[in-house]
């Protein structure tokens, strides 16, 4: 389908009052999860539930760290904490 320049329409065909009313709806803000170094106890129990494995824990060099583009805010890893030391921001 070609759009046409004059019509107020964008390059999918949608005018763009639509488009912009559908983009809106579907992109959503998200939250990331924090971890408390000083209420970490380095269990790696956030580690071993999550599903997408977004969590990598050294217990060697006592570095917590999250892959954001991993993590689909299941919060799982925020249940599973037995030291309260996960929360999203």
């Amino acid at each position: 389908m070609r759009a046409r320049r004059d019509a107020g329409h964008n390059v999918g065909g949608l005018p763009y009052e639509i488009f912009n009313f559908l983009g809106s709806s579907f992109t959503r803000q998200r939250g990331e999860i924090e971890a408390d170094g000083k209420k970490c106890n380095l269990c790696k129990k956030c580690e071993f539930e999550c599903r997408r494995h977004a969590i990598y824990i050294d217990k060697k060099c006592k570095i917590w760290t999250l892959y954001p583009n991993r993590c689909n805010l299941c919060l799982q890893c925020v249940r599973v904490c037995s030291a309260n030391a996960l929360k999203v921001v």
